[in-house]
C-alpha cells in the first residue's frame, strides 16, 4: 500500500462537465471562480461563459453540448434577478437534452427570490463550506450526507477529499461541558475534519488511578475526563455538521487500557505513541525512559494488530529542545522502521516545520523532505505513509495579528510535500487557549491558502535546499545504521530497532541527545548545537566551529567506555566506524 492516491477519485471516474455563467449584468465572478476551481481540483471539467452573459447564449451552449451540471450566478438586486429567470426558463423548458443538475448562486436576498422557480437543485450565498461543495459535487444523495455517506475513519477520510488534505486541530477546555459544547460548535462550521481532544493532565497519567490525581489541577492543559461516559459525551457532540472524527494522545502510562477505551467511545481516529518522550525525562509521566520505550512499543504493537493508524510523535521533539536537524531527521526514519517492524499498516510522519523556530523556511523544508526521503524508502504493500503536517508551536507570535500571518505564510511551506493531513495549531495559542472561534478562525485561513497553492502550480524547491536535504539523508542513515551494533547479546541482536534496551543506549550514549537536557538523570545533554543559515547544526565549542555529526559519533564511541572496555565491544567499534566510513 502507498501512499494515498492524489488522483483517487479520476481513477473512480467521478468526472463531470459542468458550465457557469454569470447571468444579465453581473460581473462578480469570485465566486463562480472558486467554485470551478474546486470543482477542477476534483477533476471535473469546467466551462465558464463569463460574466454579464446573456440567458440565449447559455441556452445555445447548453442545447450544442452536453452537461451534467449548470451553474448560474447572480449577485446583484434581488427584484431584477426575476424576469432573468423567468426568460432563462422560458427558453430552457423546450430544450431537448437538459443537465443532470441546475446550480444557483447569489447573495442570500437573490437566492431568495430564485427559490421562488423551484427549478434549481442546489442554491450557494458563497459562505459554503469546501465540505459542502464536494459533498454537492460528488453528487452523494443530494447536498446533505446522511450518517451512514460521511467517511467516519481515517483513510477514508483521506480519500474522500483527496486531492485537498483534510484538516485537524487541537481543541479541549478546562471545563467538559464548555469543550462539549465547542466541539459542536466546531462540527457545525464544516471546517475542521479532525478534532484532537486534549485532554488535562490528570487524564494522560492517572485515569486509572483517580487516588493519584490531584483535584486542584484538574483541568490543566485541557479537558477533564474523568469516567467512560464523558468520553462518550464527546463522541455524541461531534456527530454533527461534516461529523468530524475524533482523536486524542495516548496517555503517560496504561496506554493499552486506554486505547481500548479510546476505542470503544470516541472511535480514535489514530493512535500519538512517543518512543522517547512523555516520561520522567521530559517531566511529562511517571515511568522511567526505559520502562516507557518498552511500553510504548508494545502499545505501538497492539495498535498494530488492530489495524488502527499510528503517529508516532518523537522526532520533532528533540527539534523542540534544539537538537540538531539530522536528530529529528533520523528519529523520524527509525519511527518509521518501529512502526513497519510493529505490524503498523498506515503510519503517520508528523512533520513538524518551524521547529526550532529560528530555522529558515528554506532550511527548515529540507528537513522535512530528508525525513519525507527516508520514509519512501520504507512503503510496500503493507505498509504506507500517510503524510501530516503543522506549524511548530513555539514559533507562533503572542501578537495575534502577526501569528495569523506567520499561521498563513507557515502553510504556504508546508503544502511543498503535498500532505494528506494539516495539522492547523491555532494562532492564538502563544495567547491563550485556542477556543473554538479561534480554531474555526485559523482553519479557514489556512483553508483559504490550501484553496490557492492548489489552484495555483508552484515550486519553491531549489538545489540550495536539495543539497541539504541530501546531507541530511546521508548522516541519518550513518546514525541509524549504528542501532544493531548496540546489542549486547543474541536476544537484542535479533530485533535490534524494536529492542527496548537497544533504543535506551541511543540516548543513554549521547547519539540521541539535545542541549535542553542538560542535568537530565536520563539522558547526557552534553551536545551543543547552532543555528548556522538557518539550520540546526552539532556546535564544537572548544574549537568554535560546525562539529560534523559523523566525527560527534565517532568521538561518543571511543569515549564511552560501556562500549570500547571489552574485546566483543572492541570488534564492534570497529565494525561501527566501518559502517560511518562507507
Amino acid at each position: 500500500m502507498k501512499n494515498i492516491d492524489n488522483n483517487y477519485y479520476l481513477r473512480k471516474k467521478v468526472t463531470k462537465r459542468i458550465l457557469t455563467a454569470c447571468i444579465g449584468q453581473c460581473v462578480h465572478v469570485a465566486g463562480i471562480y472558486n467554485f470551478i476551481s474546486i470543482a477542477n481540483q476534483l477533476g471535473h471539467e469546467c466551462k465558464f461563459l463569463g460574466p454579464a452573459t446573456p440567458t440565449a447564449i447559455i441556452i445555445n451552449e447548453i442545447q450544442k453540448d452536453n452537461y451534467d451540471i449548470v451553474g448560474l450566478s447572480y449577485r446583484l438586486t434581488p427584484s431584477t434577478v426575476r424576469p432573468l429567470l423567468k426568460d432563462f426558463f422560458k427558453k430552457y423548458e423546450n430544450l431537448e437534452k437538459k443537465p443532470e443538475r441546475l446550480f444557483f448562486a447569489g447573495t442570500p436576498k437573490v437566492v431568495k427570490v430564485a427559490k421562488e422557480f423551484d427549478k434549481f437543485n442546489e442554491y450557494f450565498v458563497g459562505s459554503e463550506s469546501k465540505f459542502k461543495l464536494i459533498s454537492i459535487l460528488k453528487n452523494e444523495k443530494g447536498s446533505i450526507l446522511e450518517k451512514l455517506d460521511i467517511p467516519m475513519d481515517l483513510i477514508s477520510r483521506i480519500r474522500w477529499k483527496k486531492p485537498y488534505p483534510i484538516i485537524r486541530a487541537h481543541f479541549g477546555l478546562a471545563s467538559l461541558d464548555d469543550t462539549i459544547e465547542g466541539i459542536k460548535k466546531i462540527a457545525d462550521s464544516e471546517i475542521l475534519d479532525v478534532i484532537s481532544i486534549a485532554p488535562d493532565q490528570n487524564t494522560l497519567e492517572n485515569y486509572f488511578h483517580p487516588e493519584n490525581q490531584i483535584k486542584e489541577l484538574s483541568g490543566a492543559g485541557g479537558v477533564p475526563l474523568r469516567a467512560k461516559e464523558a468520553f462518550n459525551e464527546l463522541n455524541k457532540a461531534r456527530l454533527r455538521g461534516n461529523h468530524p472524527l475524533l482523536r486524542i494522545y495516548a496517555g503517560t502510562r496504561d496506554f493499552i487500557k486506554l486505547a481500548k477505551l479510546y476505542q470503544d467511545t470516541i472511535r480514535n481516529a489514530w493512535a500519538a505513541i512517543p518512543i522517547y518522550w512523555f516520561n520522567q525525562m521530559d517531566g511529562r509521566g511517571p515511568l522511567t525512559l526505559k520502562e516507557s520505550i518498552k511500553q510504548h512499543l508494545e502499545a505501538i504493537t497492539w495498535h498494530g494488530k488492530h489495524d488502527i493508524p499510528v503517529e508516532i510523535n518523537d522526532p520533532h521533539h528533540w527539534s523542540l529542545r534544539d537538537a540538531p536537524d539530522v536528530i529529528a531527521v533520523a528519529d523520524m526514519y527509525l519511527c518509521g522502521i518501529i512502526a513497519k517492524e510493529l505490524g503498523v499498516k498506515h503510519f503517520i510522519a508528523q512533520y513538524m516545520f518551524n521547529t526550532p523556530p529560528s530555522s529558515s523556511f528554506d532550511m527548515d523544508l529540507a528537513k522535512i523532505l530528508a525525513k519525507d526521503d527516508l520514509l519512501q524508502t520504507l512503503i510496500d504493500d503493507s505498509f504506507s505513509i500517510i503524510r501530516q503536517v503543522r506549524t511548530g508551536l513555539a514559533s507562533i507570535p503572542l501578537n495575534l495579528d502577526k501569528a495569523k500571518g506567520h499561521l498563513a505564510a507557515a502553510t504556504l511551506i508546508q503544502l511543498s510535500i503535498k500532505p494528506d493531513i494539516v495539522h492547523v495549531v491555532s494562532h492564538s495559542e502563544a495567547n491563550h487557549a485556542a477556543r473554538p472561534e479561534d480554531i474555526i478562525e485559523s482553519c479557514n485561513i489556512v483553508d483559504q491558502v490550501i484553496n490557492r497553492v492548489y489552484s495555483s502550480n508552484i515550486n519553491i524547491i531549489d538545489d540550495k535546499i536539495l543539497k541539504r536535504k541530501e546531507e541530511l539523508i546521508k548522516q541519518a542513515q550513518w546514525i541509524i545504521n549504528l542501532i544493531p551494533f548496540l546489542a549486547k547479546d543474541a536476544i537484542e541482536a535479533e530485533h535490534p530497532y524494536t529492542n527496548y534496551k537497544v533504543l535506551n543506549r541511543f540516548v543513554k550514549y549521547g547519539i540521541f541527545d539535545a542541549p535542553h537536557l542538560k542535568n537530565n538523570k536520563f539522558a547526557l545533554g552534553n551536545i551543543k548545537t547552532k543555528m548556522i543559515n538557518g539550520a540546526c547544526y552539532s556546535w564544537d565549542k572548544k574549537l568554535q566551529q560546525k562539529y560534523d555529526e559523523v566525527q560527534r559519533i565517532k568521538d561518543i564511541i571511543f569515549n564511552t567506555l560501556e562500549i570500547s572496555t571489552t574485546d566483543l565491544l572492541k570488534q564492534k567499534v570497529k565494525s561501527i566506524i566501518g559502517v560511518m566510513d562507507r
